[in-house]
C-alpha cells in the first residue's frame, strides 16, 4: 500500500502533503518526485530501478514515519553520479558502489564528482535500430566497402536484414577500431575467435539471466536486464585484465 501510494498514485490529503514542496527548508524528496527531476538526464529512470539500487545497497534513503523514501539533495548527488556511471563507464554496480564509498570516506568534499571519469563509453545493453546505410558506415568509420565486407564474412558486423539502413552505431565503431587494428597489421582474419570468444561468453549470461527476462513481471524483467548489464561489464574487466596481464609477460 504505501509503495503504491508512493509510486504517485492519489493518497489522502495527509499523505499528499508530504508530497507538496516546502516554503521553507529544502525538504527531502519523494522516490516519485526523484525519477521526476532527473527523467529528462535519465529518460529511462524508473522508481523500480531506484529501489533495485537500493536492494543493491548502493542507495539507503531515509524513511518517514509513515515509511516513505526520504532522498536528501546527498541522495540525490550519489544517485546522479551512480547513474552516470553506468551510463559513461559502463561499469558493474559492485564497482560503483567501491567507488563511491571510498570516495565518501576519504571525506574531501569533491568526493562524488571525483569518481566520474570523463571518458565515456557509448556501450549499452538497449537494442540499437539500424540507422546506417553501407555508404553511411563507410564514410562515419572511414573504410572502404571492401573492407567492411570482410568484417562482415568474419562475422564481426552483421548486418541488418532490413533494405536501406543496415548497421547501427556499436557498428560504426566497431568497422573503426577494426580499422584502426588492421593498421598496425592486425587484420579481420585474426579477429575471428575473438568474435567467437565472445558469442560463446554472451550466450552463457544469457543463460543465467534467461528466467529473469522471460518473466511475465514488469520488475523480474527489469531485474533482469540490471543483472545482464551488470554481468557484462564484470566480463568485461575481466577480460582487460586478463589480457593486460598476458601483455605484460612482453615486458
Amino acid at each position: 500500500m504505501n509503495g503504491a501510494m508512493e509510486d504517485g498514485a492519489k493518497p489522502s490529503s495527509t499523505a499528499t502533503a508530504e508530497h507538496e514542496p516546502d516554503q521553507g527548508a529544502e525538504r527531502p524528496l519523494t522516490i516519485g518526485q526523484v525519477v521526476a527531476s532527473l527523467e529528462s538526464e535519465f529518460p529511462d529512470l524508473s522508481i523500480t530501478k531506484i529501489r533495485y539500487l537500493e536492494d543493491r545497497g548502493l542507495l539507503a534513503p531515509a524513511r518517514s514515519k509513515g515509511r516513505y523514501r526520504k532522498f536528501t539533495a546527498a541522495d540525490m548527488r550519489r544517485l546522479r553520479t551512480i547513474l552516470t556511471l553506468q551510463r559513461d563507464e559502463y561499469l558493474p554496480l559492485g564497482v560503483i558502489r567501491d567507488r563511491l564509498d571510498r570516495a565518501e570516506a576519504s571525506g574531501t568534499g569533491e568526493g562524488l564528482a571525483s569518481v566520474v571519469s570523463p571518458l565515456r563509453s557509448n556501450a549499452t545493453l538497449h537494442k540499437e535500430e539500424p540507422g546506417y546505410t553501407w555508404a553511411d558506415l563507410c564514410r562515419e568509420a572511414e573504410v572502404s566497402e571492401d573492407f567492411l565486407r570482410i568484417l562482415i564474412d568474419y562475422r564481426l558486423i552483421e548486418p541488418s536484414r532490413q533494405t536501406g539502413t543496415a548497421f547501427t552505431e556499436g557498428d560504426v565503431e566497431i568497422a573503426r577500431i577494426c580499422h584502426v587494428l588492421a593498421r598496425f597489421g592486425v587484420e579481420p582474419r585474426n579477429l575471428r575467435l575473438l568474435g567467437s570468444s565472445v558469442e560463446r561468453e554472451a550466450a552463457i549470461l544469457q543463460q543465467v539471466v534467461a528466467p529473469s527476462l522471460r518473466s511475465t513481471h514488469a520488475d523480474k524483467r527489469e531485474y533482469g536486464e540490471q543483472l545482464l548489464n551488470d554481468l557484462g561489464g564484470l566480463y568485461s574487466r575481466l577480460m582487460h585484465h586478463l589480457l593486460y596481464k598476458e601483455l605484460r609477460k612482453a615486458f
